[in-house]
C-alpha cells in the first residue's frame, strides 16, 4: 500500500492490519496461541454476561429499576475502560504507533485509525456485544424509536470507552517519563484511590438505609455525565422526551470528539516522542563517579555487587516509566484495597486489620514475576560480570523492600488510626513482613523460570497481545502460591487476633525473612545455571 502526505489513508486499512497481524500471531508460540485463546473465552464470557445483565434491564417490570440498572452498569463499563488499562492491565499495542513513525501521517489520521483498530480487538468486541444487551433493553422496553436512540447511545460509548482510554495512557505514558511530573502524577492516583474508600462508604450507607428514591436521583445524575448519558438517552424517549434524548446524545459525541482531539495531540509526544531527562547538576561530586551513582543514605555501606544493584535498581525503579507506572498501580490497589476490605459496612470492620494489609503486601511483592523482563538485554552485562544469582535476586528484593515497605507501614498505620484499631499495629506489621517476604521469595524464583520480554513501546501501560493473559494468569498463579506458603502467618493473625497480637510481630518479621533467603537460594542457583536462556526470554522479537 503506497501511502503519501496528500493521499488519506481510510481506517480500513488500520483494521485490515491489525486482523493480519492477530492471524499472524496465531502461528507463534504456543503460549501466545494459548494467551489468545484464554482471552477470547474471557471476552465472551464476559460479553454474554453483559448482554443478558441489560437484557433483565429491559424485562424488568418496573422501568425506574430498569433505568437504575442500565446507568449503573454503563458508568461501570466506561470507568472500567479508562481505569483499568492506566491501573492494572495497559493497553493493547499490536498496532504500535511507534512503527508508523517514518510514514506522513497527521496525528489525527492515525488517532483515527487506531481507534477503528481497537474497536476490533477482543474487549471492543466484548464490550459492543455487551452493549447490544441495552440496545435490545431500549428496545423491549420503547419500542423502535428507543432502539434507534440506544443503538446512537451504545455506539457513542463505545467509541467513547475506546478513545478515553487512550487518551488517558497516552498523557499519562508522557507523564510518567518526565522525571519532574512523576510524583505529581503519583500523588493525584493516589488521591483518586483514597476517595473511593469515602466513596463505598457513602454508596453502602445509601444502599443499607435509605430508600430507593436517593440512588434513582444519583442515577439521573449520572445521565447527565458522558458515563452514562449514552444509556439513559432511550429513556428519555420513552417518556417522550426526544429533545433531552438529543441532548445526551451530544454529551457523549462531544466528549468523543474531545477525547479523539486530545488523543491526537498527545500521540506523538507520549508513545513515539522522548522526554528530556532534566538539566544536568553543575555543582562538583564529592568521590568518585561511580559513587556518586548511589544514594546518599546508602554510601555508607560496603562498596561491592550487592550494593551496586541496590543502587541500580533504586534508580530505575525511579525513571523507567514501566516500572513507575507498576508502582502507581501497586500504591492505589494498596490504599483501595485495605479500606474495601477493612471497611465493608458503615460500623463494623469485616476483616482484621492484620489480614486487610496483607492483601496490598502480597500485591506489592509481585512486582519482582518480571523483574528481568524489565531489563532485557541489558541483563546481558550481569551475565559479563558474572554475578552470583543469590546476590542478584536479594539485591533486587531488597530494592523493592525499601520502596514499598515504608509505605505499607504507613497505610497500616494509617488505616488503624481510621478504624480505631491501635492495639491491632504490632500484629498487622508482623503481617506485612510475612507475607512480603514470603511473595518476594517465591516470585523470585518464578521470575527465573517463567520471565518474558516486554512489548517494544515507549507506552508505559502498553501490553502485548496474546501473551498478555497467559502472563497474567501466570502472575494470579504465583500470587497463589505465595499466599498458600504465607498462610501459617495469616492463619497466626487469625488465631492470636485480640488476645497476644504483638507475637505476630517477631514471627512475621523472622518468617519472611527466612522465605525470603530461602526463595532467593534456590532461585540464585537457578539463575546461575540458566542465565543465557533468561537473557534468550527476556529478549524482545522483532
Amino acid at each position: 500500500m503506497a501511502v503519501t502526505a496528500t493521499a488519506p489513508v481510510r481506517t480500513r486499512y488500520f483494521v485490515r492490519l491489525k486482523l493480519r497481524l492477530l492471524r499472524n500471531g496465531l502461528r507463534g508460540p504456543g503460549t501466545r496461541v494459548f494467551g489468545f485463546v484464554l482471552g477470547l473465552v474471557f471476552g465472551f464470557w464476559m460479553a454474554a454476561a453483559g448482554f443478558l445483565w441489560f437484557l433483565l434491564a429491559g424485562l424488568e417490570p418496573r422501568a425506574d429499576i430498569g433505568l437504575v440498572t442500565v446507568v449503573f452498569t454503563g458508568s461501570a463499563i466506561v470507568l472500567g475502560w479508562v481505569l483499568l488499562p492506566l491501573l492494572f492491565f495497559g493497553v493493547d499495542e499490536t498496532l504500535d504507533p511507534a512503527r508508523f513513525a517514518l510514514l506522513p501521517l497527521p496525528n489525527r489520521t492515525l488517532a483515527f485509525g487506531m481507534l477503528a483498530a481497537a474497536c476490533v480487538g477482543i474487549p471492543g468486541i466484548a464490550t459492543a456485544l455487551a452493549l447490544a444487551g441495552a440496545v435490545a433493553a431500549a428496545g423491549i422496553r420503547g419500542g423502535a424509536a428507543a432502539l434507534a436512540v440506544g443503538l446512537v447511545g451504545a455506539a457513542l460509548s463505545l467509541l467513547l470507552c475506546v478513545a478515553a482510554s487512550r487518551a488517558i495512557t497516552s498523557a499519562f505514558a508522557g507523564l510518567l517519563r518526565s522525571r519532574r511530573a512523576r510524583d505529581l502524577t503519583a500523588l493525584l492516583l493516589a488521591l483518586v484511590a483514597a476517595s473511593v474508600g469515602p466513596v463505598q462508604l457513602l454508596v453502602n450507607s445509601l444502599a443499607l438505609h435509605t430508600s430507593f428514591a436517593p440512588v434513582l436521583r444519583v442515577a439521573r445524575i449520572l445521565g447527565w455525565t458522558p458515563l452514562a448519558a449514552g444509556f439513559l438517552a432511550p429513556y428519555d424517549v420513552v417518556d417522550g422526551r426526544p429533545l433531552l434524548a438529543v441532548v445526551r446524545l451530544a454529551i457523549v459525541a462531544a466528549c468523543v470528539v474531545g477525547a479523539l482531539w486530545w488523543w491526537s495531540r498527545t500521540l506523538e509526544s507520549a508513545m513515539l516522542g522522548v522526554s528530556s531527562g532534566g538539566t544536568a547538576s553543575r555543582g562538583s561530586v564529592r568521590g568518585e563517579v561511580v559513587g556518586a551513582l548511589v544514594p546518599r543514605l546508602l554510601r555508607l555501606s560496603r562498596a561491592d555487587a550487592f550494593l551496586g544493584i541496590v543502587a541500580r535498581e533504586l534508580r530505575y525503579w525511579s525513571r523507567d516509566p514501566r516500572r513507575r507506572a507498576a508502582l502507581i498501580s501497586v500504591v492505589v490497589a494498596g490504599i483501595v484495597m485495605p479500606v474495601a476490605l477493612r471497611v465493608a459496612t458503615h460500623r463494623t470492620p469485616s476483616l482484621p486489620l492484620s489480614l486487610a494489609v496483607a492483601f496490598p503486601a502480597l500485591i506489592g511483592a509481585v512486582l519482582v514475576a518480571n523483574q528481568f523482563g524489565y531489563d532485557g538485554t541489558a541483563y546481558s552485562m550481569h551475565l559479563l560480570a558474572s554475578v552470583r544469582g543469590r546476590t542478584e535476586l536479594r539485591a533486587r528484593a531488597a530494592t523493592l523492600a525499601l520502596i514499598l515497605l515504608p509505605f505499607l507501614v504507613v497505610v497500616a498505620i494509617g488505616l488503624a488510626v481510621l478504624t480505631h484499631d491501635p492495639a491491632g499495629i504490632p500484629a498487622a506489621l508482623g503481617t506485612i513482613a510475612g507475607v512480603f517476604g514470603t511473595t518476594l521469595g517465591v516470585e523470585s524464583v518464578l521470575s527465573v523460570f517463567a520471565a518474558y520480554p516486554m512489548p517494544e513501546s515507549r507506552n508505559a501501560f502498553s501490553v502485548s497481545t496474546g501473551s498478555g493473559s497467559a502472563k497474567g494468569f501466570l502472575a494470579f498463579a504465583g500470587m497463589l502460591v505465595a499466599a498458600a506458603f504465607a498462610a501459617p502467618v495469616l492463619l497466626l493473625a487469625v488465631v492470636l487476633h485480640g488476645a497476644v497480637a504483638e507475637l505476630i510481630l517477631p514471627v512475621g518479621i523472622g518468617y519472611g525473612a527466612a522465605a525470603l533467603l530461602v526463595g532467593t537460594y534456590i532461585g540464585g542457583d537457578a539463575l546461575e545455571r540458566r542465565g543465557p536462556e533468561l537473557l534468550v526470554a527476556v529478549t524482545p522479537r522483532r
